[in-house]
């Protein structure tokens, strides 16, 4: 069955693309350039780039489908606007003042966005951003993470008899399904790992003076009542792979060009705010 594209969500982008097609007709590749030619209207040439262009304009879902499934009904949506936009130019369509403006104002836009696409490219390429990520990397603070377990009782009388317990050989996990009334009890008392600051003071500075394998010798207590700690092991906490932080780490970096750029240019451009911001509708 032959997959359709609604007319409208091509219709959308094509608005888009005649803007592209104007400025690009404005620069040009020199005939000969061996560019693929997929269709002539009225003597002008549609390229196999352009058809591409719109298909890589077009909404996700329909992107989904390869470009060979979609290609007769892009080229038909091209060629209708070569022909719509060469009957605007020449019954002087755009010598109207308000549609000149709303023309040059779009093509502004788009200009801007190609613009700094071009020099973000190089920027925000992927060996690029690894070395960024590799200089965070090294620059953040190394966080040492624990893991533990505990078992929480009501009193400390309680707390030194499961002591005790452990004292005599007991298994820690084992106790704490028995006796601990925290939730992690079913599980052994296992709180994961964690850094000083996840955990209220006291527990926190009691975990994190115990060497791996030791557990608390006094009951710990905090306003949740008495505990005993034991810790399993010990980390350097990493932060997000570079995978994990590849978006993230794309849009800072445009973010800091993009303004660079700007401020750069409102640095030596005359800029006279005038008016008193009421906007009239055109």
């Amino acid at each position: 069955m032959k997959h359709a594209v609604p007319l409208i969500a091509v219709f959308l982008v094509v608005a888009g693309l005649g803007l592209a097609s104007s400025l690009a007709a404005q620069t040009a590749p020199a005939k000969g350039t061996g560019e693929a030619i997929a269709a002539m209207v009225n003597g002008a040439a549609i390229h196999g780039s352009d058809v591409k262009l719109l298909y890589d304009s077009l909404p996700d879902q329909y992107r989904e489908m390869p470009l060979a499934a979609l290609y007769g009904q892009l080229l038909d949506r091209v060629i209708d606007q070569k022909l719509v936009a060469a009957e605007a130019r020449n019954t002087g369509f755009l010598d109207d003042p308000v549609v000149r403006r709303r023309f040059d104002f779009l093509a502004e836009g788009l200009l801007q966005q190609l613009y700094f696409e071009s020099r973000l490219k190089d920027a925000l390429n992927r060996d690029r951003l690894r070395e960024e990520y590799d200089r965070r990397i090294k620059s953040q603070p190394k966080q040492v993470e624990v893991r533990a377990r505990h078992i929480l009782l009501e009193t400390e009388a309680l707390a030194l008899a499961v002591i005790a317990e452990l004292r005599g050989g007991a298994d820690f996990a084992t106790l704490a399904k028995s006796k601990s009334k925290g939730p992690s009890g079913r599980d052994g008392g296992d709180l994961g790992f964690f850094g000083r600051g996840q955990m209220v003071p006291a527990f926190s500075e009691a975990a994190f003076a115990l060497k791996d394998g030791e557990f608390t010798t006094e009951p710990v207590r905090t306003q949740f009542g008495w505990h005993v700690i034991t810790v399993e092991a010990r980390r350097i906490a990493g932060g997000e792979s570079f995978d994990e932080s590849f978006t993230k780490l794309r849009q800072e970096k445009s973010e800091q060009i993009i303004s660079r750029i700007v401020g750069a240019l409102r640095s030596k451009a005359d800029i006279r705010i005038l008016g008193t911001g009421k906007i009239q509708r055109v």
